[in-house]
């Protein structure tokens, strides 16, 4: 083994030590109750099955493979998901539109061409638009979060949160949100992790080099927030979670602000 090689496997196994006893959103804490007012669980008649982010009173946004054929239930202001406060409110999906554009549009009013780009050599997309059945109200646990004014560089330290599973490759569900922070990285790691992958316009890289804090399964559709703003939507990753090296992929929102704001006002 030469010595670039060996000192590799060192750092490999090193990351793999450190990562092996966390296994938190994973990596995570649970989130304060008033930290994710935007936050949206969504049901559907097996129960949670993904989230989303309140853009306005009358529009989330989440992962467009959180997709289902048949009613999509959103419950607004939820913290713990087994011991409701009381004043938590449930809309249903009266619209859908999506990008990639495909057959889940819903009223071809709203059908706005997905945003493209010359210099994109993949149309990766993996985001979708919600219409409430009527306007959520406002109140300290129901809040927008704002769109991005600029894509975050790489470096940025950034907050991702869910009810996805708390521990992998086992699965455990919490019934609170966990919060993590993470980091934007250099497209060229997650290239590496998933050879198959190209980073593009729409999507980017997030996580942690030495694994141990990441978003899993039933995270899709949920939001990683950069200094206020919403920069990133749950994607795909790795599996088992939180490896090393093998960070999670993020829709890009900011390449998507015109489509959204021609279909839903923007966020207010």
């Amino acid at each position: 083994m030469g010595l670039t090689r060996l000192r590799t496997f060192f750092l490999l196994l090193t990351l793999s030590f450190v990562s092996a006893g966390r296994n938190r959103i994973i990596g995570g804490e649970v989130c304060s109750e008033s930290e994710h007012p935007w936050l949206v669980l969504l049901y559907n008649a097996n129960g949670p099955y993904c989230s989303g982010i309140l853009l306005n009173n009358n529009w989330v946004i989440t992962a467009a493979h959180c997709y289902i054929r048949g009613e999509i239930q959103l419950r607004f202001g939820v913290h713990n998901r087994e011991n409701p406060r009381g004043d938590e409110q449930l809309r249903v999906g009266a619209d859908i539109v999506c990008c990639p554009d495909n057959n889940c549009c819903s009223n071809p009013s709203y059908k706005v061409p997905c945003p493209r780009d010359s210099e994109c050599t993949k149309a990766d997309d993996d985001i979708m638009l919600i219409r409430l059945n009527s306007s959520v109200v406002y109140n300290d646990y129901i809040r927008p979060i704002a769109l991005p004014t600029e894509p975050a560089p790489v470096g940025t330290t950034c907050k991702v949160m869910g009810w996805g599973s708390i521990t992998t490759p086992e699965e455990t569900y919490p019934h609170v949100p966990y919060c993590v922070d993470i980091e934007i990285l250099n497209d060229a790691v997650c290239e590496a992790a998933y050879p198959w992958w190209e980073g593009s316009c729409h999507t980017f890289c997030a996580g942690v080099l030495e694994g141990g804090k990441d978003s899993c399964r039933g995270d899709s559709g949920g939001p990683l927030i950069c200094d206020g703003e919403l920069q990133g939507i749950v994607s795909f990753g790795g599996f088992p979670c939180a490896e090393p090296l093998e960070p999670g992929i993020y829709a890009k929102v900011f390449s998507y602000n015109a489509w959204i704001q021609n279909i839903t006002g923007g966020s207010s």
